[in-house]
């Protein structure tokens, strides 16, 4: 299969932050004791915010409060661009679901789980059957294996139904170069390498087989591969860690991880010729999924409920701000950038859009797209127009704090005045800015159209709460175009990454898309909690003066390596700063070197397999300083090589690319090898379909199952042996690896895709170079065996021979106490 063999995880619910200003440890672990039910679901100001806060109306309100306050279902989305996981789908639907709609519990029918029709091709499902029916029937626990399984193969991605729809909304075609620029751990990235790769299988099959293939749908002009690219980004060392966990199961050689600050993302330079100005990579696409305060996850995540803030809203808005800026910048004349947040609170919505749009120029230069065609069954609301923020206000030490709602940031200035002659110990938030708040009206040409953007609220489909607004780019950014009325400090020539760690770092999310664990705790943005707020909101409608407006000072291609560090208010002490987070003079350092095209052991081997000549030599990467084949060989796709060794040299941070296509193949006698590397089954699909030595046909379940359920079965040159189709074309093949292949074919023996298995043939036994799990996965899907066992020959022959030998040393042992006794007898005998 195309898909790998190891599951990333979306590692808790997506939203909160990671560190936060104060003096309490950010990353302590959740202690409480109290069962999750037993915790209220009821936050005065969470909900009185959304009641008065000119979000909709009364009635729908409630509908969307009583959802809110109940539990998520369970969702997952089959990987719709491979042949297998359609397959895996079908398995899916025939064996599972009967045995599911057959449970009963209190006399009613269970629920089975349902596809999720906003989406095409029941590609996306979810389930609402409660923990203790799924504990008390085992056709739930037989899913449940099928799921882990499946997920680990790269077929199944365990993912919140609402996190799975801005990538749709980017409408990426193969070819194209897109930045997933806050990607960790990677459950959308995994959706975009999906499309980046498109159908590409069956074209380089056409390809290598010098069969015309339909070009349409995308850029597949090297030979019928994808010629994108996917660069996925995050600011923290150890959630690109998780990020390189998910997407490595894809076996993407088109996928690119870094670790940067997104909102001061490095330009990445492209080849230019002598004496020609500069290049710099520019994409056709970009997914803003920015930090956020998640009051959309109150479903998954109790801790919403009870430490809700409006504080995290606004202390939010400029780091959002400033990550869609540089998101902007780096989009393609034309490109599009689709910018989300799973929180409900328009200061991380709607405002954060129309500050950008103004900021770059109006409508002229960045313009909101009407989506209305992409997922039309997807349930949605306009974006808004009018809202109110909410801020509290308090006395000198926290006391006594008010909740206070503003039309305006006229209405703000007003009362802040009224409450410096009449309260003059009262302080509002410092992050209350003029950008946070709705804009007075406009001309039609130059009002900003926010309804185009989308509100997915938890009672119209009985997901989570998540915003979606689609921009295109249609003019360049200049420098003298990006000013604002906002307090906002974007990025600048003089800008250091290295140096105090920036706010982005430390109000970087915790929690994420999977529902699994939903354990993990968020921090405020504020010096103190707001846990004790108990006076009624008041709403002030007052009107004042605006304040002069400020200019930002942003260059549209920040360097890689600043000089000056930023003195902003935004910078943080890194004292402050997660202990997780892996300053750059610390991190691990990661190499990427490519072989040269002509290297002797990469010719070796495509000869040993009989590999076309059309394959590309120059694309094979290691992972060492000098550069030297030690151990395994990694494939990448040209525009990935361009990257890399044009920006390795200039402080870059790469975490990972590639997939592995040799490892090498240590044995006790290495001359009687030819070829000592072997196939890896994560790139063994890519070159399959270019060799034309050491291919071994399987066309029998039943020897397939015998390989699977036995490690190294005997198979010597000559003489009988019980591997059927698969021995007979082994018994005249020299020691080595080779590709088993099996076709996709049609009855009660036929196989539901196309497979390939790298197999070593050693001179008395064979062997499919496949894991422990994922022959277990593979036995569940094709053969039902839920609990196989895997008998290792040489495992056993191993153990026996141990065995043996304990048994001889203790046989030895005996003999020698028996002798010993004679001997001492013989001396007490003597001596009387």
């Amino acid at each position: 299969m195309r898909g790998g063999h190891r599951s990333g995880n979306r590692n808790r619910g997506r939203g909160a932050f990671r560190g936060g200003r104060g003096g309490k440890n950010r990353n302590a672990r959740d202690t409480r004791t109290e069962p999750w039910s037993n915790i209220p679901r009821e936050n005065m100001f969470f909900e009185s915010y959304y009641r008065r806060g000119i979000f909709m109306d009364e009635h729908e309100f409630e509908a969307m409060w009583k959802s809110m306050a109940s539990d998520l279902p369970n969702s997952f989305r089959f990987t719709g661009t491979k042949s297998d996981a359609l397959a895996v789908r079908e398995i899916f639907k025939k064996r599972y679901i009967p045995n599911i709609t057959s449970v009963t519990f209190d006399g009613e029918p269970v629920e089975p789980p349902r596809a999720v029709s906003a989406f095409p091709d029941e590609l996306v499902w979810d389930m609402k059957t409660h923990k203790k029916v799924i504990r008390r029937f085992p056709p739930f626990a037989e899913f449940q294996k099928f799921l882990v399984a499946e997920a680990a193969s790269g077929n199944i991605s365990r993912q919140e139904v609402v996190s799975m729809i801005p990538p749709h909304f980017l409408d990426v075609k193969p070819g194209m170069v897109v930045l997933d620029m806050c990607a960790a751990p990677g459950s959308k990235s995994a959706q975009l390498a999906e499309m980046i790769h498109g159908d590409e299988e069956d074209r380089v099959k056409n390809a290598a087989a010098n069969t015309p293939f339909d070009s349409e749908g995308g850029d597949y002009s090297d030979d019928g591969r994808s010629t994108g690219l996917l660069i996925a980004n995050d600011t923290d060392y150890k959630r690109a860690g998780m990020l390189v966990h998910q997407v490595k199961r894809l076996n993407f050689p088109n996928l690119i991880v870094t670790q940067h600050d997104a909102a001061i993302f490095p330009s990445i330079e492209l080849p230019s010729a002598p004496g020609q100005r500069r290049q710099f990579l520019k994409f056709d696409r970009i997914l803003a999924d920015v930090p956020c305060s998640g009051d959309g996850t109150a479903r998954k995540n109790i801790n919403v409920w009870q430490k809700w803030t409006p504080k995290d809203g606004l202390g939010l808005h400029n780091l959002q701000l400033r990550i869609l800026f540089r998101g902007l910048q780096m989009l393609k004349k034309g490109g599009r950038l689709v910018y989300s947040t799973c929180s409900m609170n328009p200061v991380e919505n709607e405002a954060v859009i129309a500050s950008a749009i103004e900021a770059c120029g109006g409508n002229s230069k960045v313009q909101l797209v009407e989506c209305s065609d992409l997922l039309p069954g997807l349930i949605r609301r306009p974006g808004l127009n009018k809202w109110k923020v909410f801020d509290t206000s308090a006395l000198s030490g926290g006391q006594d704090k008010k909740g206070h709602l503003f039309t305006s940031w006229e209405a703000f200035c007003t009362t802040k005045e009224k409450f410096a002659k009449e309260d003059p110990d009262r302080s509002f938030s410092p992050k209350m800015t003029e950008g946070v708040f709705p804009r007075s009206e406009a001309a039609e040409e130059e009002r900003i159209p926010l309804e185009r953007c989308m509100r997915v609220y938890p009672h119209l489909q009985d997901t989570g709460a998540f915003f979606i607004a689609v921009l295109e780019k249609k003019d360049d950014i200049k420098i003298a175009q990006i000013k604002s009325t906002h307090d906002v400090a974007a990025p600048t020539q003089s800008t250091q990454e290295n140096s105090a760690l920036p706010e982005a770092l430390a109000l970087k999310r915790k929690l994420e898309d999977a529902d699994e664990d939903q354990s993990t705790k968020r921090s405020k943005t504020d010096d103190e909690s707001e846990e004790n707020i108990g006076m009624a909101m008041t709403e002030d409608d007052q009107n004042s003066e605006l304040p002069a407006s400020s200019v930002i000072d942003e260059t549209p291609e920040p360097p890689v390596n600043g000089s000056t560090a930023n003195k902003s208010a935004d910078r943080v002490s890194a004292k402050t700063a997660p202990t997780n987070l892996q300053p750059s003079s610390q991190k691990q350092i990661e190499y990427f070197e490519y072989l040269p095209a002509d290297d002797p052991i990469i010719a070796d081997i495509f000869d040993f397999f009989g590999v076309d000549k059309r394959f590309p030599r120059d694309r094979f990467l290691v992972r060492n300083k000098d550069g030297l084949m030690l151990n395994k060989v990694y494939y990448t796709s040209e525009l990935t090589k361009t990257v890399i060794t044009m920006n390795k040299d200039r402080g870059m941070r790469f975490v990972h690319c590639g997939v592995i296509m040799f490892v090498s193949h240590k044995i006790k006698t290495p001359d009687q090898l030819k070829c000592p590397w072997r196939l890896q089954d994560e790139g063994i699909k890519i070159l399959a379909p270019w060799a034309s030595k050491r291919i071994i046909e399987c066309t029998s379940k039943m020897t397939l199952y015998k390989l699977l359920v036995e490690m190294f079965p005997k198979l010597n040159q000559e003489g009988p042996h019980h591997l059927n189709e698969v021995g007979d074309q082994l018994q005249s093949l020299e020691p080595g690896c080779s590709f088993m292949k099996v076709e996709k074919s049609e009855g009660e023996d036929g196989f539901p895709f196309d497979m390939v298995f790298p197999l070593w043939r050693h001179p008395g036994s064979v062997n499919l170079m496949v894991d422990k799990e994922d022959r277990k996965a593979t036995l569940l899907r094709l053969f039902n065996e839920k609990d196989p066992v895997i008998k290792n020959h040489v495992a056993d022959k191993a153990a026996e021979k141990a065995l043996k030998e304990k048994e001889n040393k203790q046989d030895e042992g005996e003999k020698a106490d028996e002798t010993s006794h004679v001997e001492a007898n013989g001396m007490e005998i003597s001596e009387e």
